[in-house]
């Protein structure tokens, strides 16, 4: 049960923190390149600590290095909400990026190893779909709260709120007495990367790096295009909130779809939508299409999380979840890093809207892979 709940807390706060950078950047007077290293940031952990993360939740068990990266989006944000200046903004920024670095690997390969194979999918869309409720819930309401109060109040609070969940999980861990997995010897098991050399998993794990490459400066850029067409703050929250409700169906229905059709053929069509979703979203003045666009991509953009998931586990053998998803998280993290960099760079010089092009180009290019999978099966 605690599980669910950290996930819904790591992705709500994952979230929450780029939606406070179009507030603080008036402040601070950031350009988009500045946003784009920034978002970057919050992924760059993730390279160093992918690996790291998968051994330690064998040693020290998964909740008590889960509990960590609350323990970190609390003082990112406390900082935040105290920050002089751009370089505590910095800190802030990697505190979170900290707490995504540690998560996701140890989450989904814990998740990996209770799950059926026949509900594979379901499963891991179920529980995708728990930290899109933390977006909706905790996430969402960070524009709201900032048109109420400002946004270092808000932030704080976030801060406060995330120092005391990480109390009462550690609380609960040494209650319980957490032991680390069965088999692992204390943690002496070693992680076996012989599976890069499968083509397999090499491709599964390319096609979930560049849908992830398409993907991460979405959040981050959106917020900028609906100011870009002089859309009302309030819409923003709005937007965020109907984006995160697509989120959640994307997930729980496609995870479903993922046990019943061909996973890399529901790939390739969830790619083909978000191509043609950006290019509207990056034409469209409409505030109708705008909000039918949330719901879409919502939808598709994270719909492909259960289904890559699964294409991972299911290209190693169960022994090899820890290493599988391990390098799936490093691979990932890169490519969330070098997104926002690339595209706000880009956004500097050819403006917002040229990033919606390209992270649909990029979406189609991330079909490639599984097309080739199923080359590969016939």
């Amino acid at each position: 049960m605690l599980l669910p709940i950290l996930h819904l807390f790591n992705d709500g706060y994952l979230a929450a923190m780029p939606l406070i950078l179009p507030f603080a950047s008036e402040e601070f007077g950031l350009s988009l390149g500045i946003v784009g290293i920034l978002g970057s940031l919050l992924s760059f952990a993730g390279i160093i600590l992918a690996l790291p993360a998968g051994m330690a939740a064998t040693r020290f068990g998964a909740v008590r290095i889960l509990s960590t990266a609350v323990l970190c989006y609390g003082a990112g944000f406390l900082l935040l909400g105290f920050s002089g200046g751009l370089a505590s903004v910095f800190l802030s920024f990697i505190l979170g990026s900290i707490a995504f670095g540690i998560f996701h690997p140890v989450a989904f390969s814990a998740v990996a190893k209770a799950a059926s194979g026949a509900d594979l999918g379901k499963d891991m869309g179920i529980f995708a779909a728990t930290g899109d409720i933390g977006k909706i819930t905790l996430a969402a309401a960070v524009t709201f709260i900032i048109g109420l109060t400002s946004w270092r109040f808000t932030a704080s609070l976030y801060g406060a709120v995330a120092l005391a969940l990480f109390s009462v999980c550690i609380l609960l861990s040494f209650r319980k007495g957490e032991r680390p997995e069965a088999g692992s010897a204390s943690g002496r098991r070693k992680m076996d990367f012989r599976i890069l050399k499968g083509r397999r998993f090499a491709l599964s794990n390319i096609a979930s790096f560049i849908d992830s490459f398409a993907n991460a400066s979405l959040f981050i850029f959106i917020p900028f295009l609906l100011t870009f067409r002089g859309i009302d703050v309030s819409f923003i929250g709005l937007f965020t909130s109907i984006f995160f409700v697509g989120n959640l169906l994307g997930k729980v229905i496609m995870g479903r779809l993922t046990d019943r059709i061909g996973k890399e053929r529901l790939f390739i069509c969830c790619e083909i939508c978000i191509f043609i979703s950006l290019a509207v979203l990056a034409l469209t003045p409409s505030l109708t299409v705008i909000s039918v666009l949330a719901i879409i991509l919502g939808f598709f953009t994270k719909g492909t999380v259960p289904i890559t998931s699964t294409m991972i586990a299911e290209s190693v053998s169960k022994n090899d979840f820890e290493a599988a998803y391990s390098i799936n998280s490093l691979s990932t993290s890169i490519a969330n890093t070098a997104a926002p960099l690339f595209f706000g760079v880009l956004a500097d010089f050819l403006g917002v809207q040229a990033i919606f092009f390209a992270c649909g180009i990029a979406a189609l290019c991330s079909a490639v892979p599984a097309l080739m999978i199923i080359r590969d099966d016939r």
